[in-house]
């Protein structure tokens, strides 16, 4: 089973010809009862997948070839104990990939010569990556998140121990105290150091930080995941002041890290991660507002979907449950669409968001009644 990411939808676009199949089933979390009910939709879905697959032409073998690594799912016992709300199940001449997703799905069976990935689309975002740095007197941890997981990583050149470094408990001893002034925002809170030695204090734990800085910069080089703090609030001013990480987050998780657990240390970063993602939403709905009537912006079918094809498209917004079934000439640049989907027809807002995507693009998926003008899809064009 695969924990779902960006780089895996752009992987899966890149597979095409010969015959895949797209499954998704909602399901439900284990427990009495459970794992039949879900097994028994899993075992329906697949005898229409085999309809299909024959309607096609394929033969017996072939088909019993290509659904062979699903129907082992059905008596699978440790894949059902880890069901969420929703599954995904890509089957392909290279095998199949596994995406059990915190996100309900519809029931659909696609076959054709792409995955079919938009239901994907929609639960992406609880796969996008971010970053906790967690500061704490006893250790410093460099932690690597999603939605659904969070997990300590090894940081070479990245100091483990702050106790340690700055000689804790030689401060205590000279009578060190920290206090903070007014609360700013995201634990801007400026640190007040009193009693001996306050000013080596300082300088020993900006020296720290440097430290801990610079160890970030060539693990996170390539990386433009969010970085969220966690810490005391006389720390996170200091950090802030000498990070060179540009993705850095405003707000921070306040308290010592260790003293929170797994589930809610990650519970507490997700939430700050996802205000991001919703800032970022809001500011992008915005953006296609202002400029509804710009060159740039277009709701046309035709129009986006050879824009994505020629990697013209910056940021694609499409409405959840939207399609355009139909299929697309490159070389002409004609589209056709159809209301409901025939025989050989592809979804080609489908196609449009992961030519976006290969191109560098973002898509965002939306509620129907969020989208610009509630249209089906907008597209903010690069030119």
């Amino acid at each position: 089973m695969d924990t779902l990411s960006l780089d895996h939808l752009t992987e899966l676009a890149q597979a095409h010809g010969d015959v895949r199949v797209s499954l998704y089933m909602p399901t439900r979390r284990f427990g009495p009862g459970s794992q039949e009910e879900d097994t028994t939709r899993l075992k329906n879905l697949l005898r229409t997948a085999e309809e299909r697959l024959a309607d096609r032409g394929l033969r017996p073998a072939a088909i019993d070839a290509l659904l062979a690594p699903a129907r082992t799912l059905i008596d699978d016992r440790p894949f059902w104990l880890r069901s969420s709300h929703g599954l995904a199940l890509l089957l392909g001449p290279d095998g199949m990939r596994a995406f059990q997703v915190p996100s309900d799905f519809e029931e659909l069976v696609w076959v054709g010569p792409r995955f079919h990935l938009r239901p994907l689309l929609t639960v992406v975002h609880v796969g996008r990556p971010f970053w906790l740095l967690a500061l704490s007197q006893k250790r410093v941890r460099v932690m690597r998140g999603t939605g659904t997981s969070l997990e300590e990583v090894p940081a070479e050149g990245v100091p483990t121990s702050l106790a340690d470094a700055l000689k804790w408990d030689d401060y205590e001893k000279s009578s060190l105290q920290f206090h903070t002034g007014t609360s700013g925002s995201g634990g801007r809170r400026p640190a007040v150091f009193h009693g001996t030695g306050e000013t080596d204090a300082k300088v020993e734990i900006t020296r720290y930080f440097r430290g801990i800085d610079h160890g970030l910069r060539d693990l996170l080089k390539d990386s433009d995941a969010p970085l969220v703090l966690a810490g005391v609030d006389y720390l996170l001013p200091l950090y802030r002041d000498v990070n060179s990480y540009p993705h850095l987050v405003d707000e921070a998780i306040i308290g010592n890290p260790d003293g929170l657990t797994d589930t809610d240390l990650h519970e507490r970063v997700w939430s700050i991660v996802s205000g991001v993602t919703a800032a970022e939403l809001r500011k992008a709905t915005d953006h296609v507002h202002e400029h509804w009537a710009s060159p740039r912006v277009t709701p046309d079918p035709e129009a986006i979907v050879a824009a994505a094809h020629h990697g013209r498209v910056d940021t694609l917004m499409i409405a959840e449950g939207a399609h355009w079934w139909g299929a697309f000439d490159a070389e002409s640049g004609l589209l056709a669409t159809h209301a409901e989907a025939a025989n050989g027809d592809e979804d080609t807002l489908d196609r449009a968001a992961i030519e976006t995507l290969m191109h560098g693009g973002s898509v965002l998926a939306l509620p129907q009644a969020e989208m610009p003008h509630e249209k089906d899809a907008v597209a903010l064009l690069r030119y």
